[in-house]
């Protein structure tokens, strides 16, 4: 029991100090792996992720396991331009980052995931995150039809197995965003219409925080600042 908190303990310390890793660094072409590129690493579900190559609005590649979720704590929702009025989550999200503050990018990572990646262009991406006043610290990634189908996949259950292509992720997974501590194996989901206040407190259940100073007490859960 002592090596397993003192592993736990030292993830949680590795995810504290990857947290204000900048992340615009982009690797270079011949360093892309392909769509199917899985390697072992030293976080769970680490060859869970495809390590696919995705565009982001700011016209930037990243990959997606290893520049966006590795050490870090994500918020992650899919979402399509010409489905917003129906599934109108970036909005909500909107108040969302605005709550976290400077905590976005910093402590809290967010990722929204197109599901027409043939309609949603960096270009265009880019332009619906300006519309809706999106800060640093949240990206709109797109990429090759395979590369999100794979993503989308692992992040979200399909509903119908017959459909393919686009029409294939239009479905309840809009409708949840999925969040966690990448270091510790943390997962969790809310809906996308929960209150933005709500979704912000899930999050502050998975950042890694400071411990509480002086000896344990026997009381319920305290409320515990942002570190």
């Amino acid at each position: 029991m002592a090596n397993r908190r003192a592993v736990l303990a030292g993830l949680a310390a590795g995810a504290a100090a990857s947290l204000g890793r900048p992340t615009t660094a982009v690797p270079s072409q011949e360093d892309l792996p392909g769509a199917d590129c899985q390697r072992p690493l030293d976080e769970p579900y680490a060859d869970y992720f495809p390590n696919v190559v995705v565009h982001t609005h700011e016209n930037q590649r990243a990959l997606f396991y290893d520049d966006l979720l590795r050490g870090k704590v994500v918020l992650i929702n899919c979402m399509s331009i010409n489905y917003d009025a129906v599934y109108p989550v970036t909005a909500n999200l909107v108040q969302v980052q605005r709550l976290l503050g400077d905590r976005a990018g910093r402590d809290v990572f967010m990722y929204s995931l197109t599901v027409d990646p043939d309609n949603d262009t960096p270009d265009a991406l880019r332009a619906f995150a300006e519309r809706h006043g999106v800060q640093p610290g949240w990206l709109f990634l797109t990429g090759p039809l395979e590369a999100i189908e794979a993503l989308h996949g692992r992040l979200f259950a399909h509903r119908d197995r017959h459909l393919q292509g686009p029409d294939a992720m239009r479905d309840g997974s809009m409708g949840l965003v999925r969040y966690g501590n990448v270091a510790l194996g943390l997962w969790g989901s809310v809906p996308t219409k929960t209150s933005p206040e709500w979704i912000v407190e899930r999050l502050a259940w998975i950042v890694p925080r400071q411990r509480l100073a002086g000896r344990p007490q026997r009381r319920g859960p305290a409320v515990m600042a942002w570190a």
